[in-house]
């Protein structure tokens, strides 16, 4: 199989699609920003939950239904 086409497609849809992301600096930063704050998000939640989480692997580990512990 011939990966030269495939590579120029794919760089070819790159370069589409970040040509059009700097005729619209704004919208990018928009986007970005949300997804931001949706991973700032998650790791918030996964830091305040983690105390609860490592008990109910403790109680597991005892009971022999984690492998390994």
């Amino acid at each position: 199989m011939k990966f030269l086409p495939i590579f120029v497609f794919v760089l070819v849809v790159v370069a589409t699609i970040l040509s059009s992301a700097d005729a619209k600096p704004g919208w990018l930063k928009k986007q970005l920003k949300s997804v931001e704050k949706g991973v700032r998000r998650v790791r918030d939640r996964a830091q305040e939950n983690l105390p609860l989480v490592a008990g109910y692997v403790g109680v597991a580990a005892q009971a022999g239904l984690v492998p390994g512990k």
